[in-house]
């Protein structure tokens, strides 16, 4: 499954499929449902909160 990210995640480094994105980029995925990492919570380092 897809998660968002952020830049340091180790979880992404760990899953190593990753690439980088834009800010927009991360922001649409988010509004758009792409769920947030649990442990790095892209959506709060964004300002996004549920």
């Amino acid at each position: 499954m897809a998660r968002s990210h952020t830049g340091d995640c180790w979880a992404a480094a760990r899953i190593g499929r990753c690439r980088p994105a834009t800010r927009q980029q991360a922001l649409n995925a988010l509004l758009k449902h792409v769920p947030a990492c649990v442990h790095c919570r892209p959506d709060t380092a964004l300002g996004i909160l549920d």
